[in-house]
């Protein structure tokens, strides 16, 4: 206490139970800030994520609907991504007596672009011992589209035999497929 009657020392607050402060309502206003902002952060991600992998998708389907008008194919399938799973699969089966033969399908979509991944297998021999209904792997074939890398697996018995099915994969991620 001072001459004057004044105190120069400020009065202690009095704590709560357990040493804890209250929260303000400035300090809920910037956490509920801070939290929406990395939703609307997350949401944009997931949604981004699922666009790449549908622009990868239409690709993927636009070359099968494009190798359709020269190889008519007996069955088709097609599930885009997020539909059963997180890739994007595109099948193709032909008939076994009047379809392609393996190496027109792998001449085909070489055209279009696809690279034939290294040892795949794609050079059996064209007397091939397999038996004729067997679907041996003949040539997994690649492209890149959008960052995604995109492939299809030829299938059959040997190169110069009519083709099994053919598989195109469409990579897809399991973030963007949150809330679809």
């Amino acid at each position: 206490m001072t001459d004057y009657g004044f105190s120069d020392e400020a009065p202690e607050r009095a704590q709560r139970a357990g040493g804890r402060r209250r929260p303000t309502m400035a300090g809920i206003a910037v956490t509920v800030g801070v939290l929406a902002l990395l939703g609307l952060l997350l949401w944009a991600w997931v949604a981004r994520s699922h666009a790449d992998d549908l622009a990868a998708w239409d690709t993927l389907e636009t070359t099968f609907e494009v190798m359709d008008r020269s190889l008519t194919p007996l069955g088709h399938g097609e599930s885009p991504p997020c539909h059963t799973e997180p890739d994007g699969v595109v099948t193709r089966t032909y008939p076994p007596s009047t379809g392609p033969q393996a190496a027109a399908v792998i001449g085909y979509l070489t055209q279009l672009g696809w690279t034939v991944q290294n040892g795949s297998g794609a050079q059996p021999s064209a007397t091939g011992s397999a038996p004729s209904d067997a679907a041996a792997v003949l040539a997994v074939l690649t492209k890149s589209s959008g960052g995604r890398d995109l492939t299809v697996v030829v299938s059959g018995p040997s190169l110069d035999r009519l083709v099994g099915p053919v598989t195109g994969r469409s990579p897809g991620s399991t973030i963007g497929c949150l809330g679809r």
